[in-house]
């Protein structure tokens, strides 16, 4: 059994969505002045790092992160690889083209992976889930949609946040700051734990992927 950990290193500097605001943390107490332990206070946005989107993101009587059903978060994922349609935005097509096989937890890997997750700096384009493709993976009954990097929605669409409409206002949970450059497609078991922030639109989730297992 092979464990993979999908999951963005928090700290200070790190790479986040433009408009946000980085992490900052503080020491509370520490040794070298005396204290008995080191203690540190960390100030995050909710969306920091790789994190989830609940449906009150934008949908404001959507369920909130508390109200989710554990069960969505854990099982059968399938790692889809969209490399091959290089910088653009994923379409209904391209899907359908490799085919879904009733996966209902999808990862998209994409080239984000490779120029631009891995770096702090914010990259002004980057590879998207399109409104036409959020709207096939609905009607097709995906339940969880993840992609690597902070956003899900493309480039041209952050005004009106289409794609987060389609998705949250169906009740699809958004997985953003996924860190699958280096998982070959396929199918995995995942498990995607969010922190229990009572009444919170989104937070930060540690995730794994369980290669050689798909079920319990």
């Amino acid at each position: 059994m092979k464990i993979h950990d999908i999951t963005m290193d928090i700290e200070p500097g790190m790479l986040y969505w433009h408009e946000g605001k980085a992490p900052e943390v503080t020491d509370v107490f520490t040794i070298k002045d005396g204290a008995p332990s080191n203690v540190t206070r960390w100030l995050i946005g909710s969306h920091t790092g790789t994190h989830i989107d609940a449906p009150r993101h934008f949908i404001d009587d959507g369920l909130t992160v508390d109200q989710l059903p554990i069960e969505t978060f854990v099982g059968r994922t399938r790692v889809m690889d969209m490399t091959h349609i290089g910088d653009r935005t994923i379409t209904a097509e391209d899907i359908e083209k490799i085919g879904l096989n009733d996966v209902t937890r999808i990862l998209f890997r994409t080239t984000n992976s490779d120029t631009r997750i891995i770096k702090k700096e914010f990259s002004k384009n980057w590879v998207a889930v399109g409104p036409c493709a959020a709207q096939y993976l609905v009607d097709n009954g995906v339940q969880f949609v993840g992609i690597d990097y902070v956003t899900v929605e493309a480039p041209e669409h952050t005004e009106k946040w289409p794609t987060h409409h389609i998705l949250c206002g169906n009740g699809v949970i958004i997985l953003e700051g996924a860190k699958v450059g280096d998982i070959p497609d396929g199918e995995y078991f995942m498990c995607c734990l969010p922190m229990r922030l009572k009444g919170s639109e989104g937070a930060a989730t540690r995730t794994i992927l369980i290669e050689g297992i798909t079920e319990a």
